[in-house]
């Protein structure tokens, strides 16, 4: 069983000088998180263009000497507003969501645990990772690497 912290949630906004349709290409765009994620490097899809609803693609991390892959599921695909995917190996939720403020946009990303971390990811970090409330840690720092970098070339 996983600690509370490691399974907690978290989240976090920025805002982007630039319209919602602009943010929405850039983070809609499957080349974007291998870019401005810490620790993803690559996605593994079986189909060409924009993520689908029901879709299931792979990705895989580094951290140091540590390679791993994961298998998501794309949960939601609202043009303009949400992109969200399920990572069955780690239990984690990944959610963006965009808003318009004026003649920004404020960007939102989120983990949630909603069935907190099974079994096998709870080994994984325990022996490779450091510990889940360590990667937790380190996952939470990375969401905002990942905003800043969506930010940048969506005011770019």
């Amino acid at each position: 069983m996983t600690t509370p912290a490691a399974d907690r949630d978290f989240s976090e906004e920025i805002v982007i000088h630039a319209d919602r349709e602009r943010v929405w290409e850039v983070l809609s765009d499957p080349s974007t998180m291998p870019k401005a994620s810490p620790e993803l490097f690559s996605l593994t899809r079986r189909q060409k263009g924009a993520f689908r609803v029901g879709e299931t693609f792979i990705g895989w991390n580094r951290r140091k000497a540590v390679v791993w892959p994961t298998v998501s599921k794309v949960t939601s695909v609202i043009p303009g507003q949400e992109l969200a995917w399920h990572t069955n190996s780690s239990g984690a939720t990944w959610t963006y969501t965009l808003r318009t403020v004026g003649d920004t946009t404020i960007l939102r990303e989120a983990r949630t645990m909603p069935d907190g971390a099974p079994r096998f990811a709870t080994l994984f970090a325990g022996a490779l990772l450091g510990g889940m409330a360590g990667h937790a840690d380190e996952l939470e720092t990375h969401v905002s690497d990942t905003l800043r970098w969506i930010k940048d070339e969506a005011e770019r």
